[in-house]
């Protein structure tokens, strides 16, 4: 997994509003430390007290968050993509907890909940070192593992279909299948006959363990890849859309606006 998907950063509110923009379809771990900051929403304001976290997750909508707090006061904020957390859960144990479940079911999910010891101490180094990067580096990947490790959780539930030590393992394998080629993608039939596993397990695996279908995954999994390519500036349009097997750059171009609200192109600009 490379750092890039996982993103810290420390913001420093005060009485002005502080702004930043979130990205639809990422999940985002606000958390305070030994003050609490507010979320201005509309006509209400969202508390969040210290030592807390917010978790916040959106399919579908990007727009700005505004914080701001009676004093100066540094909280962090965690941002990761959807897929990244399916990569975590899917590496490590099998048991979910109730957060993760929620992802996975809703467009939109929103939880608090006071922060662990663990977290609230990883949260004191990071604010004392901000300068040392490796440090928060650690600290950011502790902080995710405590706060999505469903053993110390009485909510945490077991998938049935988890159970099955061999068929997480053959959709794992269907999965890197599937991103080892991304110019020739194959059928369901054809991937379900490559792992050995029946069409219908293959599908219902692979939506417990990775949160959503094949094709919606492999259509996402092009997308951040086609992002990827596009901030390296080593190929054109035409090529990247190629790469990821697109026949028609026009689709490659619509589906690259529907994911992130711009053109491939405009993207490119964008970046100067």
């Amino acid at each position: 997994m490379s750092n890039e998907s996982i993103e810290l950063k420390i913001i420093k509110t005060s009485p002005q509003p502080i702004d930043y923009q979130y990205t639809n379809g990422t999940i985002c771990l606000f958390i305070t430390d030994t003050r609490g900051i507010e979320m201005p929403m509309g006509q209400r304001s969202v508390p969040l007290p210290p030592h807390s976290v917010y978790l916040f997750y959106d399919q579908k909508r990007s727009f700005n968050l505004a914080f701001v707090a009676k004093e100066n006061t540094p909280f962090c904020i965690i941002n990761l993509s959807i897929d990244t957390l399916h990569h975590i859960i899917a590496q490590g144990t099998d048991e979910l907890n109730f957060s993760q479940a929620a992802i996975f079911e809703k467009e939109q999910y929103h939880h608090f909940e006071e922060a662990s010891t663990t977290v609230r101490r990883c949260m004191h180094e990071i604010l004392e070192n901000q300068n040392n990067h490796l440090l928060k580096e650690a600290k950011k990947y502790a902080i995710l593992d405590d706060y999505f490790n469903a053993s110390r959780r009485q909510t945490a539930y077991k998938c049935p279909f988890l159970n099955q030590k061999e068929n997480v393992t053959k959709v794992r394998d269907a999965k890197e299948y599937l991103i080892s080629d991304l110019q020739n993608s194959p059928t369901i039939k054809e991937l379900a006959k490559y792992v050995a596993l029946n069409e219908h397990n293959l599908k219902t695996g692979f939506k417990e363990i990775y949160g959503k279908t094949i094709h919606a995954f492999v259509k996402d999994y092009k997308m951040s890849k086609a992002r990827e390519l596009i901030l390296k500036r080593e190929f054109q349009i035409a090529e990247i859309a190629d790469q990821l097997g697109y026949t028609n750059v026009s689709h490659f171009i619509d589906a690259f606006k529907k994911k992130f609200g711009v053109t491939p192109k405009k993207f490119e600009l964008s970046l100067g």
